[in-house]
């Protein structure tokens, strides 16, 4: 297992400022993350698909990768920590103050769902407008004409 960093508030806005590549993990339930985070996480759930979430998310095991969770008593950061070792993730930080320090001190958090949430929402509806278009195509030409 990797070791991992505990870091604070200000640790986190020098990472964010000077590691474009930092990938920022909001580790809380979906409905969480809805509710506000901090601006640039994603969502990755810590449940059963965790693992190949962040596999997919971030193949390269050496990537800088920030976990937070909702505040210090917050045991969810910590265990998807572990489990990031585990996997053997190798640059790990813990911003144990979480997102309710983040939110206090009035720095930019978001709103709503998660990007690729509102990506598949979109594909959703661009397939069954699709499906639609075809269940017209299969439409006799008369039928289509009396609509």
């Amino acid at each position: 297992m990797q070791a991992m960093t505990t870091i604070g508030r200000n640790d986190l806005q020098q990472l964010l400022a000077s590691c474009p590549s930092l990938l920022l993990l909001d580790v809380l339930p979906q409905n969480s993350y809805k509710e506000y985070h901090i601006r640039g996480a994603i969502n990755a759930p810590f449940d059963h698909r965790f693992n190949s979430e962040v596999s997919a998310l971030c193949p390269d095991k050496s990537q800088t990768i920030v976990i937070y969770g909702m505040n210090f008593e917050c045991p969810i950061a910590s265990q998807a920590l572990q489990r990031l070792g585990e996997l053997g993730y190798e640059n790990l930080f813990h911003y144990e103050p979480g997102k309710v320090d983040w939110k206090a001190a009035l720095l930019p958090v978001e709103q709503g769902p998660a990007v690729r949430d509102s990506l598949q929402i979109e594909q959703a509806d661009k397939e069954q407008r699709f499906l639609f278009l075809l269940s017209l195509s299969q439409a006799p030409l008369f039928d289509l004409l009396q609509l």
